[in-house]
């Protein structure tokens, strides 16, 4: 059996990102549990940020949504977590490098060069409806996917 790869152009028509949803609002993960799996996507909801900390220990990602909302951790310092930036972060202990993207019901001012310095794809404020969700998520990752051309895909990683 071949373990080459198909052509990129193929390869891309068949790809389904998996995405992490990080919310303790139970709407919010339905909404966007459920949502995205129609528009192309895996997706996993955690509701805990330390849970996502653990479980980037085991398996990756290809992109993350994190809820500015989230009430069970700083969502700042989550992502900071994640890319290895915080004080709580050994050097090197970089979790992630997958596009994030804040899903914020208000605005969550941050400048731009600190969405640069953690690594913030996107910021997306409520309301927001499905389908811009998706086309945004899957240009996201298209623009993360040509940069990184040759990584596979999480659950690929991950051997599921």
């Amino acid at each position: 059996m071949s373990t080459l790869r198909p052509r990129e152009d193929a390869r891309r028509q068949h790809e389904r990102p998996h995405v992490l949803i990080v919310t303790d609002d139970q709407g919010l993960a339905d909404f966007l549990g459920e949502g995205l799996i129609l528009g192309g996507f895996w997706t996993s909801v955690i509701h805990h940020g330390l849970q996502v900390l653990e479980v980037f220990r085991l398996r990756r990602f290809d992109l993350i949504v994190i809820d500015r909302d989230l009430g069970t951790f700083d969502p700042i310092e989550l992502i900071e977590r994640l890319r290895g930036l915080s004080a709580h972060s050994s050097p090197g202990d970089v979790r992630t490098t997958a596009p994030i993207v804040i899903m914020a019901s208000f605005d969550p001012d941050l400048s731009p060069e600190e969405q640069r310095r953690l690594g913030i794809s996107a910021i997306m404020q409520a309301p927001v409806e499905l389908e811009d969700v998706v086309q945004r998520l899957h240009q996201i990752f298209a623009d993360w996917r040509a940069a990184n051309p040759d990584a596979p895909l999480a659950d690929e990683a991950s051997g599921l």
